[in-house]
């Protein structure tokens, strides 16, 4: 037996029994669902910046970032933690909002909204640095977002708080990297780009 499949700490168990109280209220379990589902907001906003030319690869690098963060947390880390989640370790024959299953840890409701957020602000951070101060307000809107996802997956119970804070830091580490292997790509091709032209001109 996996060692997270029925592993619990203080901090989950004391979280999770607490939300426990508010899942029979049916407008409760309404309005977390509802913020459950805006992770596909992130797929949505990554699809229309592929429309204009000029947000063409933050759209692209987004894409990527979220099928990558989707791919390692679902084929992955989940086969490898087989955590169980909240609402079947408190023995309810249902989950609360709608229908999940498999395991639990890490969250990829908040892997995918992580890696949406933080690779949109990555890539204006690092590399179109000109629009960065007036993107903040679209990473604040995105982090929000994020915060209400992680916050609905806890309250429904199909996520225990170390879930969600693993996907976090999943989705994080994903954006990072892959903004950073773009970076390197260009930079190298700008700079074979500058010595070819230099060559050239030196030739004429």
């Amino acid at each position: 037996m996996n060692i997270f499949t029925s592993w619990i700490n203080p901090l989950d168990e004391g979280i999770t029994e607490f939300f426990k109280n508010y899942i029979e209220s049916e407008s409760f379990t309404e309005w977390m669902t509802i913020f459950s589902c805006f992770f596909i907001f992130y797929f949505v906003i990554a699809a229309m910046f592929l429309i204009k030319k000029e947000n063409r690869w933050v759209g692209i690098l987004m894409l990527i970032t979220l099928i990558v963060t989707y791919l390692l947390n679902d084929l992955v880390f989940k086969n490898i933690f087989e955590r169980s989640r909240p609402f079947v370790d408190l023995g309810l024959a249902t989950s609360p909002g709608f229908h999940i299953d498999g395991y639990s840890f890490p969250s990829g409701h908040s892997a995918i909204t992580s890696a949406g957020s933080f690779s949109f602000f990555f890539y204006y951070l690092l590399i179109d640095k000109r629009k960065t101060k007036s993107y903040l307000g679209y990473s604040i809107i995105f982090f929000i977002i994020m915060l209400l996802v992680m916050f609905s997956r806890i309250a429904l119970l199909h996520h225990y708080f170390t879930d969600c804070l693993a996907g976090l830091v999943e989705g994080a580490i994903v954006s990072i990297i892959v903004i950073l292997i773009y970076k390197g790509i260009t930079s190298y091709l700008n700079k074979k780009r500058g010595l070819t032209l230099e060559k050239t001109n030196k030739e004429n």
